[in-house]
């Protein structure tokens, strides 16, 4: 884990800035003293390099996988993609950080790799630099070089805004969202602590149609769902689901994620946000392929249909599922950075979430809203160990008002029982 030079905190890897000092990390590039593996200053050049093909207005994939003609799989560390009036660019980018030159050997394998893409435009950045041998072969193959000298003089490195000052592929924050109400349900909900914080967190949104077809005693029986799912870009779980028709599949259906879908993506410049809240960009770790891959498998574990059947012998039932093959995925846009509200509660050793997006207003999840004793609805929390009861868990101590949960609270009496905190409860 990477510390930031200048206030010594730790920084995610894959971070633009220190999130505890605002300083720009873009200097791990050129003279950092922090030890980073290579792997690390790796992700970094190539964040860097798509940050300038964005400026430019290329839509940008990071670490994407791509299938040729042969249905072989290659990875281009960046692909930015622009339609113009005669068609659409693309262009692949090798990103290298080492720090001997880049033989020619190096450059006929980018150049093989674009060919069998149909690919036209290939960039190779080395912060090594390249031999002789590789300039002049990479100046015949149409292939441009950038070293650091060039990548500096690109990028404006340690001149242009800094990175942290803009989120990209971001959905805009809706000011009204920041005052998010209090957990009301909750009697006494002001003696908990409140911490508010917003995270720019990767989603991928598309369309999948499922058909699959079974034969069970004789019967053909088809398995069918279509709908638009919510991909978190950076753990690869499905966060939402909108069946539109056929099966239900075992997901979470909530519709907040599906529909921020609708809304346009755009650069944001950090300024525009409230700057007392805290901030934080979440990176993707799922390029396009890997996000439908990821999707298809959810959907295959999470899409099942009972079906009944009967014979003149037996009856009986079956599960029935999908095969991977079965589910088709389309109209994939992102991965989009869709702004979340996290509140995090506190009172005693408990503490409590509540998180919502910040573009529509939507809650995405609550856990105040049950009782932890036996999951109906909380009414308050305890003064004294900071758990959450309902009305009929929840109790007050006679002497000094207090709530408290049913463990917390001392009753005393047979017929007509009183109750006490751990404090009074020899009164």
């Amino acid at each position: 884990m990477p510390f930031c030079p200048k206030c010594a905190s730790q920084t995610d890897p894959g971070a633009s800035f220190c999130s505890s000092c605002g300083t720009s990390l873009k200097a791990i590039l050129t003279q950092s003293p922090i030890e980073l593996s290579m792997k690390e200053k790796g992700a970094s050049l190539e964040d860097l390099v798509a940050d300038y093909f964005r400026r430019r207005g290329f839509d940008v994939e990071a670490r994407v996988k791509m299938r040729d003609r042969y249905d072989v799989y290659h990875e281009i560390d960046v692909l930015g993609s622009k339609k113009e009036d005669f068609g659409t660019i693309q262009v692949a980018v090798e990103c290298k950080y080492v720090k001997t030159p880049i033989d020619i050997k190096e450059v006929r394998n980018f150049h093989d790799k674009l060919e069998s893409l149909g690919i036209t435009k290939g960039i190779f950045v080395s912060t090594g630099g390249f031999t002789a041998d590789a300039e002049s072969h990479a100046k015949a193959l149409g292939i441009e070089l950038w070293d650091m000298a060039t990548l500096q003089t690109k990028t404006k490195l340690g001149e242009e805004t800094p990175q942290k000052d803009v989120i990209h592929d971001a959905l805009p924050v809706k000011l009204s969202t920041l005052s998010t109400p209090a957990p009301r349900h909750l009697r006494n909900f002001s003696v908990l602590s409140k911490e508010i914080q917003l995270v720019y967190r990767p989603h991928y949104f598309m369309e999948y149609h499922c058909f699959s077809q079974h034969t069970v005693a004789g019967n053909s029986v088809i398995l069918e769902s279509r709908g638009k799912i919510a991909l978190d870009a950076a753990n690869g779980q499905i966060v939402d689901c909108r069946t539109s028709g056929g099966q239900t599949p075992y997901l979470p259906s909530t519709g907040a994620y599906v529909a921020c879908s609708q809304v346009e993506a755009q650069s944001l410049p950090a300024s525009d946000l409230p700057s007392k809240l805290p901030l934080s960009v979440i990176r993707h770790e799922l390029d396009s392929a890997r996000a439908k891959d990821k999707a298809k498998i959810e959907l295959v574990k999470n899409l099942t249909l009972q079906y009944h059947y009967e014979t003149t012998r037996t009856t009986g039932e079956k599960a029935l599922k999908p095969r991977k093959k079965d589910v088709d995925i389309s109209g994939l846009r992102g991965p989009i950075r869709v702004p979340i509200l996290i509140e995090t509660y506190r009172f005693g050793s408990y503490s409590y979430v509540r998180t919502w997006i910040a573009t529509t207003g939507a809650m995405t999840y609550d856990s105040t809203t049950s009782c932890l004793l036996c999951h109906n609805p909380a009414t308050l929390v305890c003064e004294n160990c900071g758990g959450i009861s309902c009305a009929v868990h929840g109790k007050n101590c006679v002497v000094c008002g207090k709530s408290l949960c049913g463990t917390c609270a001392s009753a005393k009496g047979f017929v007509s029982k009183k109750y006490y905190c751990p404090q009074h409860k020899s009164a």
